[in-house]
């Protein structure tokens, strides 16, 4: 009965877990090369999960990524668009990084410190040594002390030295399927449990394909299922140094492989690591073809159960299931809404609302250069600050309907330098700063991209020469974005200069002129240097259009026209 209880416990326990996979839906996140994407590279959009236990989802889509990529949140998939389409490649030796680097965290082209971290549809290239003929130890894929739950399919994993794919938590659980490895020493080498199925391996030297440590638990193993081994003439299939345990059913053997059964390196002169084993040779074989060795036949131990997830990790991981439930998220036909660019700022951005009056703000005018799968939604307001719009609780309205992938362009000083106000005032060298790395510190923790302009100029002429008066701001806005390593757009730079360009005459129509009597609320007329004409609006939201191009920036692929 107790038996019975157990089974039944697991069973219940297997159907839960699925059900609650099912039902959760990850937060997704896209990559393109070309820009057709929120974002560009895979590590920028890493950098932009905020750090809850939702599942990630990151679709990236075809090219070549040049970059290393360093993965410390959990539960993140990283979904290609078809292992020969989709790329990460980087050229990293081992022993190089170590000079510039005091431990291993860098020294792969994937490098990991989280658990339940996905890869699929992708290839994985530590090109060093087809660059440069070291075959040396060269990371493809490293996994670290706190990796475990590891998946990879569809997946090809190459590096032109040692260690290829190496997950190194040596109780770390590890799954891989569908998937080519290709290296020299050790270069498929878990410690811990690792199951492998349906793959292909091939080593580019006469050395050690397979390599396991298994030391700390009796039960750790290393399975191969259904699975093809080659390479060049006289590779050898596997070895361990540590305590180990080989399950191999049902692969093909090349005759190219050397007669030299998996076998134990010693290491006489580093004590440290030719310590003691405790449990002996466990290399077990059934259903081998291809090359017809002695030591390749069948040795399966007598009760072993069929080969599960269940047998291989000890019920304590169901990655089929999941890996079920991921491809299911991929499949999905998800409704797939515009891109959509929040504006955050004062009265030089917002929409005026009585259009019978000749101010607008230059997000106004904003939308009509820009397609309409491009969303823009301006939260800009009239008198606004950085403090006004936080203390009002503008801001945290926007938090509220932020959504991964989404833009917000923020802009203030106008407002800020006001020192008379307490309730706007924002001082340049603290409070102003304070204030603008809290909303690009909080835009990232929605998965969302901040984006910083500074102030646009106002029309401030002392004769023929142009006050900068915002300056300061200006300054510091671009400081702050450095600091915070986002996009910039200076606008004020670029306001002030094409209006001492036109000069005081040539200017005057891109701001607020009204004669006296056309308007109830201004009977006298009104002089306004701070606020845009429509034609001012117009000509600042094509300054910023034009710099969206000129920096090759991801919104520039809505820009369909650059004039009105």
């Amino acid at each position: 009965m107790t038996a019975l209880f157990k089974l039944l416990s697991a069973l219940a326990l297997s159907v839960l877990c699925l059900n609650l996979h099912a039902s959760e839906q990850p937060l997704r996140l896209q990559v393109a090369l070309d820009g057709s994407a929120p974002f560009r590279s895979v590590q920028q959009a890493l950098d932009a999960l905020p750090a809850t236990k939702q599942w990630a989802l990151i679709e990236i889509g075809p090219g070549i990524y040049k970059e290393k990529l360093y993965l410390t949140r959990d539960k993140v998939v990283l979904a290609g668009s078809g292992k020969a389409s989709t790329t990460i490649e980087f050229a990293e030796l081992r022993k190089n990084h170590l000079k510039q680097q005091p431990d291993d965290w860098g020294s792969a082209v994937v490098n990991i410190k989280a658990s339940d971290i996905v890869l699929l549809d992708l290839t994985v290239f530590n090109s060093y040594g087809a660059l440069h003929g070291d075959h040396d130890h060269q990371f493809a894929i490293r996994g670290f002390e706190q990796a475990s739950r590891i998946i990879t399919d569809q997946c090809r994993v190459i590096a032109g030295g040692a260690d290829s794919l190496s997950l190194w938590h040596k109780q770390g659980l590890y799954y891989h399927s569908n998937c080519y490895f290709e290296g020299h020493v050790d270069y498929v080498c878990p410690r811990g449990t690792a199951w492998i199925t349906q793959s292909q391996f091939y080593s580019q030297a006469t050395s050690a394909s397979l390599w396991h440590d298994g030391e700390l638990d009796k039960n750790a193993k290393l399975v191969v299922t259904d699975s093809g081994f080659s390479g060049i003439q006289g590779f050898l299939l596997g070895r361990r140094h540590y305590d180990a345990q080989f399950y191999l059913k049902n692969n093909n053997y090349s005759p190219l492989m050397a007669d030299q059964p998996i076998f134990r390196k010693t290491y006489p002169d580093e004590p440290s690591r030719d310590r003691a084993n405790l449990w002996g040779e466990r290399s077990y074989f059934d259903g081998s073809s291809g090359a017809n060795y002695g030591w390749l036949q069948n040795n399966w131990p007598k009760g072993t159960p069929g080969i599960s997830a269940d047998w291989v990790y000890q019920g304590q991981w169901q990655p089929e299931q999941l890996l079920k439930t991921i491809r299911s998220w991929l499949k999905a036909k998800t409704h797939t809404p515009p891109a959509r660019l929040y504006l955050v700022g004062d009265s030089t951005m917002s929409d005026k609302t009585n259009l019978a009056y000749p101010e607008r703000g230059w997000g106004q005018l904003l939308p009509d250069f820009l397609l309409p799968q491009l969303q823009v939604i301006n939260l800009a307001a009239n008198g606004r600050s950085t403090l006004r719009f936080l203390n009002e609780g503008r801001w945290q309205m926007l938090l509220d309907e932020l959504q991964a992938g989404d833009y917000v362009l923020i802009q203030f000083g106008h407002n800020d330098q006001k020192q008379d106000d307490p309730k706007r005032y924002a001082e340049v060298n603290t409070r102003y700063p304070e204030l603008l790395q809290q909303f690009i510190r909080e835009v990232k923790a929605k998965a969302a991209i901040p984006l910083l302009a500074s102030s646009i100029c106002r029309r401030n002429f002392k004769g023929n020469t142009l006050e900068r008066d915002l300056a300061a701001y200006a300054a510091q806005a671009k400081q702050q974005a450095e600091l915070a390593q986002i996009d910039f757009f200076d606008l004020q730079q670029q306001s002030c200069d094409l209006w001492q360009d036109l000069g005081p005459a040539g200017s005057q129509p891109y701001f607020i002129q009204v004669p006296a009597g056309l308007y109830q609320k201004f009977p006298d007329g009104k002089t306004d240097n701070t606020h845009l004409s429509v034609q001012g609006a117009s000509r600042v939201a094509q300054l910023f259009v034009l710099e969206l191009q000129r920096q090759q920036h991801p919104l520039a692929t809505y820009v369909y026209r650059t004039k009105l």
